[in-house]
């Protein structure tokens, strides 16, 4: 009887989990639209400055600081589920609004509006997350976190890819199709993110919601806030991860800007570059999902962030590349390499915080860990806007002359002003965050040989596989059959 019963429950989470899975797919589409590239370029066309794009970086970090009250909230009524579909449905309306953006009649009464949107959809947001990130942190098992949580990452980027990639040719050709001026394209698109977002509310709706675990010590409202900074781990790994969006929140609103603008790149260029980091992503995310059930997240943690920063680094010898017409293929290299890091980095990043925060008290510590990371990157890319505004008229140039009876050949070896300083300002800071990320703790951590032996052993045994006909078709279903099977619902006879 009681195996009967396990089983059941077994199949009962199985289907919850993939109702998550789904409801990640339609998010996603939303996110992708509203947010990224479509958000900084659509604010370039209005004419915004660095500064602004910074600001509207940094609204959605500055509003998570409404997670602390949110906290109280679900603690009081302990009804996730209604609290969240509460402030969805808030967000969405937000998203609906700035569909409206393009037919206001001045572009800086665009930009107003468009902030305003921004900061209302985020601020929804922000008070939901704490009831969603508790409701995950007791549907999923521990033991399935990497494995889970990779899964949904490498689905969701499939559908990033596929959205970048159809929206960036949207915005392209919408005036050759005959639609209109570019900017109404950006309208159709974000009724698109809203479509999609009340699909991904409807989905939410259908996901159980377990009863919330009671601590064995009842904490007060300021207790769940303060005990976090009070645990001697958890703190470590609040100051890791506060460093860590600072150095990335610093250059991440200028990427798209720095195509755009400094290297004269087409959008459907910058949104092909985008897509190419997620494809990346989406072939890594199992892999790294796999190494961190197998040894530990801050075991991955200290191989990809690493990865990651060196990326980041090869973005300011673009422009000299540029003069040598080698900036394409250092571009598809720097998004390679964010992509096969960014995939560990962002799902070990998450799973330690829910990994470490005690049951009972998840809500109080994965909330304040959120409003310790949006607090960097609230501050972050507004110092990011305004430094590159302010160093955009200094230059930095090391040049390599050779002289010869022939002649003298000059040529710039690194040269930097305005963004490429936020670039090294950024490894720096990254370098340091990795540095007190050893103080750290976990369960189960390694020595860095170690994952980095397996990870060697893993690429062989990848490597083997490919060599056959077989093992390369196989490899290039795989995304296509994933997302198919979050969909396919599996018979169970014994329900039939």
């Amino acid at each position: 009887m009681s195996d009967k019963v396990t089983e059941s429950s077994t199949i009962v989470d199985d289907k919850a989990l993939r109702r998550v899975l789904q409801q990640g797919l339609a998010s996603q589409v939303k996110i992708t639209l509203t947010e990224g590239v479509f958000l900084v370029a659509f604010a370039i066309l209005l004419g915004a400055p660095n500064t602004v794009i910074g600001l509207l970086a940094a609204t959605p970090s500055i509003t998570q600081f409404l997670q602390i009250p949110s906290i109280y909230i679900v603690e009081k009524y302990r009804t996730r589920k209604r609290i969240n579909t509460i402030t969805t449905i808030g967000s969405r309306l937000a998203i609906l609004f700035m569909a409206l953006i393009p037919f206001l009649s001045t572009p800086d009464l665009s930009l107003i509006f468009l902030i305003g949107t921004v900061a209302i959809q985020s601020a929804f947001i922000a008070i939901g997350s704490p009831s969603w990130n508790s409701w995950l942190r007791d549907l999923v098992p521990l033991n399935k976190l990497g494995r889970f949580f990779s899964r949904r990452l490498a689905y969701n980027a499939i559908i990033a890819v596929i959205v970048t990639f159809l929206g960036g040719i949207i915005v392209g050709e919408w005036s050759n199709w005959g639609f209109g001026l570019t900017v109404y394209s950006y309208s159709f698109l974000f009724f698109l993110a809203f479509s999609f977002g009340i699909v991904s509310l409807i989905l939410t709706q259908s996901i159980p919601e377990p009863k919330m675990e009671v601590s064995e010590k009842q904490l007060g409202f300021l207790d769940q806030i303060r005990h976090p900074f009070e645990n001697d781990n958890f703190r470590n790994l609040m100051i890791f991860s506060g460093l860590w969006s600072f150095s990335t929140s610093l250059v991440a609103p200028f990427f798209t800007v720095y195509l755009l603008t400094r290297l004269g790149l087409e959008l459907p260029i910058a949104t092909g570059l985008s897509a190419l980091t997620q494809i990346v992503s989406i072939v890594f995310f199992r892999f790294w999902g796999s190494l961190s059930d197998r040894f530990t997240n801050k075991s991955v943690l200290q191989i990809t962030a690493p990865l990651f920063l060196v990326g980041t680094l090869l973005w300011a010898f673009t422009t000299v590349a540029q003069e040598a017409f080698l900036d394409i293929p250092l571009l598809v290299i720097i998004h390679l390499l964010t992509g096969l890091s960014a995939a560990g980095v962002n799902l070990t990043s998450t799973n330690i915080g829910l990994k470490l925060a005690p049951r009972g008290q998840a809500p109080g510590y994965i909330a304040t860990r959120s409003v310790v990371i949006s607090s960097a990157a609230s501050v972050a890319p507004i110092i990011g806007g305004i430094s590159a505004d302010l160093l955009a008229e200094h230059e930095l140039i090391f040049t390599f002359t050779w002289n010869n009876p022939m002649g003298q050949i000059i040529f710039n070896t690194i040269y930097l002003s305005g963004i490429d300083f936020l670039f090294l300002f950024s490894v720096l800071i990254g370098v340091y965050a990795i540095h007190r990320l050893a103080l750290v703790k976990e369960q189960g951590e390694v020595e860095e040989k170690v994952i980095i032996d397996a990870i060697i052993a893993e690429t062989r045994r990848n490597v083997r596989n490919l060599s056959t006909v077989d093992g390369l078709r196989h490899t290039l279903q795989l995304p296509l059959e994933s997302v198919r099977g979050v969909f396919k619902k599996k018979k169970r006879p014994q329900f039939e």
